[in-house]
């Protein structure tokens, strides 16, 4: 059934496999001495790419029977690959490798596609050179990065002044090959799926935090264990199908084995302030990582809210989802503080105001806060959506046509290969 205004969510969905642990199992499984044993990983671009670069770092993985086996090579003991490591569109993997391999006495350049190419990476690079790494960018800011690393990396205690995981990462993943102490301090929480990761694989780690900072210390006396890990259900993935289910009363879905880390479900508490029916059942702990399911079973239409800016950085990813939601929401919603979204895979902040306008939605930008003048009545649809092969966007807009009198046009889908190559199979699945 094509998916339009008349369609339901309904089903039991299973996500697929988280896109941020999966990126973090690879690499930290590829540092362990052993066999790993990895399942339900994200077969998305990405991570494949994360994949590769592990292989030519010296790690053997080999796929059999949907399982992934994972021998690594120790901390420092990084092969010196014989050509360029391409990460395509992944930020998330070419700003961990800059980490990983900056401690390391390897010699690499770290390429991507054009998008990945106009994304800042100084934000991650500037940490590591003080390390001792000799790392240059083009015009000081962009990939490629040639980036040579050392085997006598300096510890230190960094101050992290941008929201940011990646950056988080990057500086963890260089402390592995890092002797002495290592000490991070966030001012905004992040998600700590590297943080539990290494501490579930026995890694000298204490992470405390209070209500404004959070404290890392990392101590490279004890080695990294072997793991065998199931990959949990992606959050971000899931938002597409949990936000349609509701936006439509009259929706029945239910979400098995999700990751439920507090620092990913910003969008789920989002949702439920505007009047989503969701209930969140079955929570269990697995490698330090909250899993639940949900089962959202919506009656009513949702109701505008205005979100702080201090809320955007724990639903970055799903603010262009959410700015659907809002446009069907009864009144002017407000995301406050989305500067962040102009420098993801495209301008998405941007983007999603030009495309909004587009599907017949009333919004405007005021420096970096979004307005969504939403209503009830369906959107006229019919837009050409310009997307910018930012595979979000298009997911995002992709969902509106639930809320619109006639489907948009997407031209050129293919960059959902990136994140979620079986959507379009999902919502024709979950589509009613």
């Amino acid at each position: 059934m094509p998916f339009n205004n008349r369609s339901f969510i309904k089903g039991i969905y299973h996500p697929p496999g988280d896109k941020s642990i999966s990126h973090r199992i690879l690499i930290l499984a590829g540092q362990t001495v052993g066999k790993s044993e990895v399942s339900n990983l994200l077969e998305g671009e990405d991570v494949i790419n994360t994949l590769k670069a592990m292989k030519l770092l010296g790690a053997q993985i080999i796929r059999k029977n949907n399982k992934y086996y994972i021998f690594g090579v120790p901390p420092g003991g990084l092969f010196q690959p014989n050509k360029v490591i391409d990460f395509g569109n992944s930020g998330t993997g070419i700003r961990l490798f800059s980490g990983l391999i900056s401690s390391n006495n390897i010699k690499v350049k770290l390429v991507g596609d054009r998008s990945l190419s106009k994304r800042p990476m100084r934000r991650v690079t500037e940490h590591l050179s003080r390390i001792g790494a000799q790392i240059e960018l083009k015009d000081n800011l962009f990939a490629p990065i040639k980036l040579k690393g050392t085997g006598n990396a300096v510890p230190l205690s960094y101050e992290i002044q941008i929201p940011s995981a990646q950056i988080k990462s990057a500086i963890m993943l260089s402390a592995l090959n890092t002797n002495g102490i290592v000490r991070i301090k966030e001012f905004k929480s992040t998600r700590d799926h590297t943080e539990n990761m290494l501490k579930s694989m026995g890694y000298n780690i204490k992470v405390r935090e209070n209500a404004k900072k959070r404290f890392i210390e990392m101590k490279n006396n004890k080695e990294l264990k072997t793991i065998n890990y199931n990959v949990p259900g992606d959050p971000s993935s899931a938002a597409f199908f949990i936000s349609a289910a509701c936006l439509k009363p009259g929706s029945k879905l239910i979400v098995r084995n999700m990751l439920f880390n507090k620092t990913r479900i910003g969008f789920l508490k989002t949702l439920l302030r505007m009047g989503g029916n969701i209930k969140i059942i079955n929570k269990r702990k697995i490698h330090n990582e909250l899993i639940a399911d949900l089962k959202i079973y919506q009656k009513s239409n949702l109701n505008p809210i205005v979100m702080k800016s201090d809320d955007v950085p724990l639903q970055v990813d799903e603010i262009p989802i959410l700015s659907i939601v809002a446009s069907f929401a009864n009144g002017l919603t407000i995301f406050k503080g989305l500067k962040e979204l102009t420098v993801k895979e495209s301008n998405r902040l941007l983007l999603i105001h030009e495309n909004l306008k587009k599907i017949g939605v009333r919004s405007k930008i005021k420096k970096y806060d979004l307005y969504v003048y939403g209503n009830l009545e369906l959107k006229k649809g019919a837009a050409v959506i310009k997307h910018n092969d930012d595979h979000r966007i298009l997911m995002s807009f992709f969902i509106s046509n639930i809320i619109c009198k006639k489907n948009n046009i997407i031209r050129d889908k293919s960059c959902v290969k990136t994140s979620y190559p079986s959507f379009f199979k999902h919502i024709s699945k979950f589509s009613y």
